[in-house]
């Protein structure tokens, strides 16, 4: 696999990132969903990337799916990213992972149900 594979390879659909964070807990590793509205490419948003992997083993970002390509491309660069996830509604994508935790950046976190709050990390 060559490097442009590797990168394209990092973005996935809800379904697939699920299968493959469930992959990852199968051998012990937490893996951290982080929704953004609005992706910036500042150290801020670096730092709190780096925050957030220091409490998981993988971390995946989820972008709104009119996120411009020179942002996924951007984001999929970083090395403390192992996914990308794009999402209409956070609530559907939310309910697409079994068994991830989930952070929010730039948006509030929807009315959820008790067993999707208790996977919610906060900073």
């Amino acid at each position: 696999m060559n490097l442009r594979e590797a990168l394209r390879n990092k973005k996935k659909s809800v379904t697939d990132m699920n299968h493959q964070a469930n992959a990852w807990r199968v051998y012990g590793e937490e893996t951290l969903v982080l929704f953004y509205a609005n992706w910036e490419f500042n150290s801020s948003n670096l730092h709190k990337l780096l925050d957030y992997l220091s409490l998981v083993d993988k971390l995946v970002v989820a972008l709104p799916k009119a996120s411009t390509d020179d942002t996924i491309f951007r984001i999929a660069n970083l090395q403390v990213v192992d996914g990308i996830v794009l999402y209409e509604s956070i609530e559907e994508c939310m309910a697409g992972f079994s068994g991830a935790k989930f952070a929010f950046e730039g948006t509030n976190g929807p009315a959820l149900n008790a067993e999707l709050k208790a996977r919610i990390l906060d900073l």
